[in-house]
């Protein structure tokens, strides 16, 4: 075999890896099961395999061939990815609340809550109550474009956002609402902040619902490395983290400035 024929062979093989892990993922976004993504999974590799094709050109796009199947979806998948966004809201509000509380609290004084951070709150909620529905269609655009303009796009959204919620701030900086005192909002705020990824870290399993490959059984699916437990618990906590750094900054700007 030539080295054009090596090189033409890997190559192809590296495309339908990339489409199959395509397939897997849009499989998952349809709420299909585990084992039925393992079967059709692997279906289609080994039919990749026997005939030497593209996955591309014998099945279409990913997303196609998988809403072609027409694969049923799990009981109560929708609950699931609603439960999460409501997990996600709550710990974004007690992040805010807590931002808003820390200063307070060291100088025993009330909480002011303007105006702006209202607004900010409903448009924070909004965007995670649309975040289930803009979901596939971030993994789509990853898929597609690649995982570093992806994360170039990511990162200007979020920087957009960001600038809009300054000015929010800004615009609103003498505008309070009313003023309450600091304890019970920090309570409520560290309640809110620990309470979802604590139940998520004893609800949820990282071997719920594996992929099985036909003629397997789910115990004999490889256990998840250490260092992918790891970024999943740092993901699961990644709010409490951020709340951690949050204060911290706010304290020491603080320091700084008297």
């Amino acid at each position: 075999m030539t080295t054009s024929k090596i090189r033409d062979a890997h190559d192809r093989d590296t495309e339908n890896e990339k489409w199959l892990e395509g397939l897997t993922i849009e499989l998952r976004l349809l709420d299909v099961n585990g084992t039925r993504i393992g079967d059709a999974v692997a279906t289609a590799r080994e039919f990749l395999a026997d005939s030497g094709a593209l996955a591309e050109e014998s099945f279409g796009s990913a997303r196609h061939y998988a809403a072609e199947l027409g694969l049923p979806a799990t009981a109560d998948a929708a609950k699931g990815v609603w439960g999460a966004a409501l997990r996600s809201g709550l710990g974004l509000v007690g992040l805010m609340a807590l931002g808003q509380t820390v200063l307070p609290l060291t100088h025993q004084t009330d909480v002011t809550v303007g105006f702006g951070v209202l607004l900010i709150t409903v448009l924070v909620l909004a965007i995670i109550a649309f975040l289930p529905r803009l979901l596939p269609t971030i993994i789509e655009r990853t898929l597609s474009h690649g995982k570093v303009r992806a994360f170039v796009e990511a990162a200007a959204g979020g920087m957009a956002v960001t600038l809009v919620f300054v000015l929010i701030s800004l615009w609103s900086a003498d505008r309070i609402v009313f003023s309450v005192p600091a304890l019970p909002v920090f309570i409520v705020a560290v309640v809110l902040l620990i309470a979802p990824p604590l139940w998520a870290q004893f609800q949820h399993s990282d071997q719920v619902d594996p992929i099985v490959p036909p003629g397997s059984s789910s115990a004999d699916t490889p256990r998840i490395s250490i260092g992918i437990r790891l970024f999943l618990i740092a993901t699961n906590w990644i709010l409490v983290i951020s709340s951690v750094i949050l204060c911290a900054f706010v304290l020491f700007m603080d320091t700084l400035a008297r």
